[in-house]
C-alpha cells in the first residue's frame, strides 16, 4: 500500500485553545462495545435533561445511504442522543473498507481531514454543552503517519473513559491501556467492564469475577460494571437503564461535572499514580 505523505498530518497538534465539556470513549480493543456504551451514556444524560451532542470523528466500514457513505456507529449515537445534527458533523471522516483507519485511508487515497474534524467538533461544542465522542479501536490505533487515537484525544482535550471486554485476558489489556493513557498525559476518569458474549458457567464466569477484583485492586481510577450481555440492540431508554445497572448514577453525574474534568490533560505526576505498583 502507498503511504500518505507526512504533510497531511503536520498540523495535527493544533488543538482548540479551549477545553471542552464532554467525554471521550475509548476501548482496550475493537469490538469491546464502545458504541453500545457511548450510546447508552448519551441516552442516560439525555433522559436527565442534558443537551448532549455525539461524535464519531473517524469510522471505517461505512455503508452507502443514498449518495453518502455513513457509519452505523454514528447513526446509533445520533439515535441515542436524539440528535438532529448533520451526519457529516457527527461523523466527518468515514471510509468504506472495514479495516484499520490508516490502512483504509491509504487504500482510499484520502487522508484524515483533521481540519474537518476540528470544524465539526467546534460546531458541536457550540451547540451542545456536553459532547460524547467515540473513538475507533484502541488508544494506539494509527490514524495517520505517526499519529494515533491518543493524538486525537489530545486534540479534542477531553477526559477518557475506557471500555474493556469482560473475558479472560482483559486484565492485561486494561492495565496496559490505562497505563499508556496516563503515561501520555491523558485524564482517565474510569474503566467500564462490558460483557460482549453470553457468560459461560464455570471457568469463564470465574475469570470474569477475578478480573473485576484484580482491576479494582490495581487501578486507582473507578472500575465500573460489569455491564451484562445483551444479544440485541435496545431503545435509548432501555440502554440507559442497562447502563445504570452497571455504572452508578452518582458516577455518571460526577463524570459530567466540572469536579471531575480538569482540562482533559493530567499532570505527569498524577498519571504515575493511576496504576498501582502492587
Amino acid at each position: 500500500m502507498r503511504e500518505l505523505p507526512l504533510s497531511h498530518t503536520s498540523h495535527l497538534s493544533r488543538a482548540s485553545d479551549r477545553s471542552s465539556s464532554g467525554l471521550f470513549i475509548t476501548g482496550t480493543d475493537t469490538g469491546v462495545g464502545k458504541t453500545r456504551v457511548a450510546s447508552a451514556m448519551a441516552a442516560w444524560y439525555r433522559a436527565r435533561g442534558v443537551d448532549v451532542g455525539v461524535m464519531k470523528p473517524i469510522a471505517t466500514g461505512g455503508i452507502m445511504r443514498g449518495a453518502r457513505l455513513v457509519a452505523e456507529d454514528a447513526e446509533a449515537l445520533a439515535l441515542a442522543a436524539g440528535s438532529d445534527d448533520p451526519p457529516e458533523r457527527i461523523n466527518p471522516v468515514c471510509y468504506r473498507d472495514p479495516i484499520a483507519p490508516y490502512s483504509a485511508a491509504i487504500r482510499a487515497g484520502r487522508p484524515v481531514d483533521w481540519r474537518g474534524i476540528d470544524r465539526a467538533f467546534e460546531a458541536l461544542t457550540r451547540r451542545h454543552p456536553f459532547v460524547i465522542v467515540e473513538g475507533v479501536g484502541g488508544l494506539a490505533v494509527p490514524l495517520a503517519r505517526r499519529m494515533t487515537v491518543i493524538d486525537l484525544i489530545r486534540r479534542l482535550r477531553l477526559p477518557v473513559v475506557v471500555v474493556a471486554r469482560l473475558r479472560l485476558g482483559t486484565i492485561s489489556h486494561t492495565l496496559l491501556t490505562v497505563e499508556r493513557a496516563c503515561r501520555e498525559g491523558l485524564d482517565v476518569l474510569g474503566v467500564i467492564l462490558n460483557e460482549t458474549e453470553a457468560p459461560v458457567e464455570g471457568a469463564g464466569r470465574l475469570a470474569a469475577r477475578s478480573a473485576v477484583d484484580v482491576l479494582t485492586r490495581w487501578l486507582t481510577v473507578p472500575v465500573c460494571g460489569p455491564l451484562r450481555y445483551r444479544s440485541s440492540s435496545a431503545t435509548p431508554w432501555a440502554s440507559a437503564a442497562w447502563l445504570e445497572r452497571g455504572v452508578s448514577p452518582s458516577r455518571l453525574r460526577a463524570w459530567a461535572s466540572s469536579r471531575c474534568r480538569k482540562t482533559g490533560i493530567a499532570t505527569a505526576a498524577a498519571s504515575k499514580e493511576i496504576v498501582r505498583n502492587s
